[in-house]
């Protein structure tokens, strides 16, 4: 098995009690039907203490925490994992041990990246991404320790998925910039995934994969940036993600530093978003004008942090085969992430006049990362609005 490993892996190590937003609370910690099972069948007190801390609901078996704070009941005082110091690590739940490192398994080869929702994780990011070094894949040859997660088996798609995403890639680092000419090239994808599977093109497509030179798809290298033109999401439109998505009240104890930035949005576009967008318009670019002052290296932090979306999401097309709807999301994720920052720099306006920090750009960006896949239940009301 080729294990590829992105390359801010190697220098991941956890900060434990010293991470300024810890990973055992902000959100309900999900239990695996394997420590399910160790958990319900332990014996002694520490078995029924165990039992006394799940909750099962639905489909989902989690960790009972308090009404609002989603707080690990296994989160000491020292701001440790008392399952671990006193049990070890196979007594943890498998999000825990694994998190950050995303795993995913084709069944040929893994790729093993990291979530930005923690705090080190989003600091090596910054840190890479300031440096001008390029996120790539380390490849090594050995056994992984984690199961398939796919259902498809067309590797010839595959195939395409990679080259595609090393083209895209390349595009981006060239100076494409976040451009609608991707969105049209995921549009062109998708609809001829699409033409494909209703046999649209006559015969039936038995023995022909996707991808394959029988049934070549396109390549993102056909679609000039000239021929788009710069991807902005308006204030009625990052309206729309923020209320329909990402914002929920519960913030204020799952994450206040997240809830503190919702709030300065709140008041700065709730009402002038829906009464004038077009004064709301003219108002968050302004905004996002004066972070230039304080991230002057802004544009190519927004190119990277989409580069490394696409690093570790864009083979999620290989389950679902939805170009439209993953390449649209990284997207709105880095609009959105780009106003929070905004916003944070004009509440330091007059405080410092000094650049962002690597630690400050890494705080707002892991409390965000936490939230940002809400934006996903919002993707569906905008996505006629781009190409």
């Amino acid at each position: 098995m080729i294990i590829k490993k992105i390359s801010i892996l190697k220098n991941f190590q956890c900060t434990g009690a010293a991470c300024p937003s810890n990973c055992c609370r902000g959100w309900k910690i999900p239990i695996d039907d394997d420590t399910y099972k160790r958990y319900i069948t332990e014996k002694g007190f520490f078995g029924f203490l165990l039992r006394c801390f799940l909750v099962k609901k639905e489909e989902l078996t989690s960790f009972r925490c308090s009404k609002h704070q989603y707080r690990c009941p296994f989160w000491g005082l020292d701001h440790l994992c008392t399952l671990q110091k006193n049990h070890g690590t196979n007594y943890m739940p498998r999000v825990c041990a694994e998190f950050p490192r995303q795993l995913s398994n084709f069944g040929t080869f893994c790729e093993e990246t990291l979530y930005l929702a923690c705090h080190e994780a989003a600091r090596l990011f910054v840190e890479q991404a300031r440096a001008g070094i390029p996120f790539t894949f380390t490849e090594t040859a050995g056994e992984a320790g984690y199961g398939e997660n796919t259902t498809n088996d067309d590797l010839d798609f595959l195939g395409y998925l990679l080259n595609s995403r090393s083209e895209l890639i390349t595009m981006l680092a060239d100076g494409c910039g976040l451009n609608t000419s991707l969105l049209v090239y995921a549009k062109d994808a998708q609809e001829k995934c699409l033409a494909y599977y209703t046999h649209a093109y006559g015969a039936v497509n038995t023995g022909i994969n996707l991808g394959s030179e029988q049934y070549p798809l396109p390549s993102p290298l056909d679609y000039s940036a000239a021929d788009g033109k710069p991807f902005t999401a308006d204030a009625s439109t990052m309206y729309t993600l923020f209320f329909r998505g990402f914002y929920h009240p519960s913030l204020k104890h799952s994450s206040p530093v997240l809830y503190k930035l919702c709030q300065k949005y709140i008041r700065e576009f709730y009402t002038l978003a829906k009464t004038n967008p077009a004064e709301a318009d003219k108002k968050q670019s302004a905004l996002l004008e004066l972070t230039y002052k304080y991230v002057p290296d802004f544009d190519a932090l927004m190119t990277s942090y989409y580069i490394y979306f696409l690093q570790k999401n864009f083979l999620d097309i290989f389950e679902d085969y939805c170009f439209s709807k993953h390449m649209l999301c990284g997207m709105a994720q880095a609009q959105m992430l780009g106003l929070f920052i905004a916003l944070y720099c004009k509440d330091r306006r007059g405080k410092k006049k000094d650049p962002l920090s690597t630690d400050e750009l890494a705080l707002i960006i892991a409390v965000y990362e936490r939230r940002a896949p809400q934006i996903e239940d919002a993707l569906k009301e905008i996505i006629v609005s781009f190409p």
